[in-house]
């Protein structure tokens, strides 16, 4: 995966539901339910952000002194999401 820049697919909606987040696609009726870190980066990917921004974003957000240092994690987070049709690049 490229560092270019993601957004949520239009697919999936969600809300709180007992303390967890969880995500609905509209078209195939599919859920899952995202951890702490996942729907900080779906919040984040209200507007489009790359890695070096989701990382700099989740450090401020979870009071991690080096970002930069787990940019790996939040590739790794997103191409997960990718490949559960959660995000997409951004045109």
């Amino acid at each position: 995966m490229t560092d270019g820049m993601w957004k949520r697919s239009d697919d999936w909606i969600g809300t709180e539901v007992d303390g967890s987040f969880v995500m609905v696609n509209v078209e195939s009726g599919k859920y899952v339910a995202l951890n702490e870190t996942a729907h900080a980066v779906w919040d984040a990917l209200e507007t489009a952000h790359n890695v070096a921004g989701l990382s700099a974003y989740l450090g401020e957000r979870f009071e991690v002194e080096a970002a930069e240092d787990f940019a790996g994690q939040v590739q790794r987070t997103l191409e997960t999401m990718r490949e559960m049709g959660l995000i997409l690049h951004a045109q």
